[in-house]
């Protein structure tokens, strides 16, 4: 997850793939040591630019930003061999982080995907992308009661991208649901490592734990390990910093950043239109299969409430927005949800995992996972970064899997129990004049009426003291009512006017104590 932003330098991505052609790179199964990229005396430093001339020094001599954020003030940056005496000479203060970036892969390298086939040894070295769906069939088969595989779809070199649903329930009122997803980006292996484990004690600690088995009879909780199928795999044949998906781009540069490539906001802050930058977000939002996936895996699960989009490093809780500084609609409900998920990590192992928003915990970002689930689909959406804070970074050592992935699990449950409002979901058809359109309210109270709004003059508060409930909107107006059926779901269809304004609509829907997303829409 964390910024190369070599947009911002005017580089290209300075690896030495960019010399391979591209038939080779794609062959995993040539030998390793014939095309793996090597980062033999590469070191990283914790820098500390004291001005924007300082700064600009400093990008200008990496071609790969470690930490989070741009700015002066301390950065963590990879530096090449060549490159040290220059940074020596621009007088920048820095510490050596990492003083051999290859020696850690290399001793990564020996334990990285052997057997470990006991149970009590899976978690204790880093897994292959195979391995790591073998795993999951091997949970599977423990509890077929519990567990079901599933595919949420197909990489854009034509990998599964294979998860697992664990529950005792079915959908319906008052069923949360549940989405666990890792790796994003390709070369943050502790993140594979920490959702496969969510999954692994989710199903052996079913019937055992109390706790844990009320929790599986009340949600339905999806796990998908590694969402960049075919950044990962490159990762293990041939560089293991790679970031990106494997996208071809058409001018010798390959890979888009997943996590700027969704809709909300894409294309803003902290992205880049540069294909040789490691945040490039691609040419529309969606433009991936792997996001879009995921888009499509969501919308067809309403009651999905609950996401974690899973990364490393900084050892964070984060939560929207990711391209603003602004608040989202639920005021202190956010902090606090965060605080409680990081006070259930720390519970572990007495790691401190900081709560705050991206957008200022972080850095500005647009395109993420988290505000998109937030947004869109009206979940309770987060982003963890795993250990550490910077001592090993991306090459986490294998004995820190385990303890990583015990504290993630105990946020994981805190993410999926803590006691939060149950944000209703409103989907709307396209509104064209003279057609009907429907708009749709998931999460609702059976049998309840739901009461759909709508405004042309914006965002705002207004509160409704018939429901007991704020909406979202300035000058709300009631579009009509529609009574909850069974499964909690409402649904209004009206024919646009034709004299309705060609411009912008802001719709929500709202239940007595309840309200949902705003759904943004202009009349065509």
């Amino acid at each position: 997850m964390l910024n190369r932003f070599t947009a911002f330098v005017g580089l290209a991505v300075v690896l030495a793939v960019a010399s391979i052609a591209p038939a080779q790179e794609m062959d995993a199964t040539r030998p390793r040591v014939d095309h793996r990229v090597r980062f033999d005396g590469h070191i990283v430093v914790r820098a500390t630019p004291r001005n924007a001339r300082e700064l600009n020094a400093l990008l200008a001599l990496t071609p790969d930003v470690w930490s989070h954020g741009i700015g002066v003030g301390p950065l963590d940056v990879r530096i090449e061999p060549e490159a040290r005496e220059a940074l020596d000479a621009t007088g920048i203060p820095y510490e050596i982080l990492i003083d051999d970036l290859q020696r850690l892969i290399d001793r990564e390298a020996q334990t990285a995907g052997r057997g470990g086939g006991l149970d009590n040894e899976w978690f204790d070295d880093y897994k292959t992308y195979e391995q790591i769906n073998a795993y999951l069939d091997t949970l599977a088969a423990l509890r077929p009661d519990i567990a079901t595989i599933f595919t949420a779809g197909t990489s854009i070199e034509g990998r599964a991208i294979k998860g697992i649903q664990i529950t005792g329930a079915a959908p319906g009122p008052g069923v949360r649901g549940v989405l666990y997803n890792g790796c994003q980006h390709s070369r943050e292996w502790v993140a594979s490592m920490a959702t496969t484990y969510i999954a692994d004690q989710l199903i052996r600690r079913y019937s055992s734990d109390p706790a844990i088995t009320q929790l599986v009879d009340s949600a339905i909780l999806y796990v998908v390990p590694v969402v960049n199928v075919d950044g990962f795999v490159y990762t293990w044949t041939t560089n293991r910093m790679w970031r990106k998906n494997r996208r071809n781009n058409g001018n010798g540069t390959f890979g888009i950043d997943l996590n700027r490539n969704w809709s909300v906001e894409w294309g803003g802050v902290g992205s880049s239109g540069d294909p040789g930058s490691d945040i490039y977000r691609g040419t529309a939002p969606f433009s991936e299969p792997e996001t879009a996936a995921m888009r499509d895996f969501l919308l067809a699960r309403p009651w999905v409430e609950r996401h974690v989009d899973i990364h490393s490093y900084s050892q964070y809780v984060l939560y929207p927005w990711a391209f603003t500084n602004q608040s989202t609609i639920e005021g202190a409900a956010f902090p606090n949800f965060a605080q409680t998920i990081a006070s259930a990590i720390r519970g572990v192992h007495n790691v401190t995992y900081q709560p705050g928003q991206w957008y200022s915990r972080l850095y500005p970002s647009s395109g993420v996972m988290q505000d998109y689930t937030y947004a869109e689909r009206a979940a309770w959406g987060f982003t963890f970064e795993l250990r550490d804070t910077g001592q090993f970074g991306f090459i986490l050592p294998r004995e820190q899997i385990r303890p990583t992935s015990e504290e993630i699990f105990a946020g994981a449950i805190a993410l999926a129990t803590t006691n939060v409002e149950w944000r209703m979901l409103l989907e709307a058809t396209s509104l064209r004049r003279g057609q009907a359109a429907t708009l749709r309210a998931h999460r609702g109270e059976p049998g309840r009426p739901t009461y759909f709004v709508y405004t042309f003059a914006g965002y705002g508060s207004t509160f409704v003291p018939q429901l007991n409930v704020t909406l979202n909107l300035i000058q709300p107006v009631l579009a009509g009512t529609a009574i909850a059926d069974g499964s909690g779901t409402a649904t209004l269809t009206r024919t646009v006017p034709n004299s309705a304004p060609p411009r912008e609509i802001l719709l929500q829907a709202a239940q007595q104590q309840r309200r949902s997303n705003v759904v943004k829409r202009n009349i065509e």
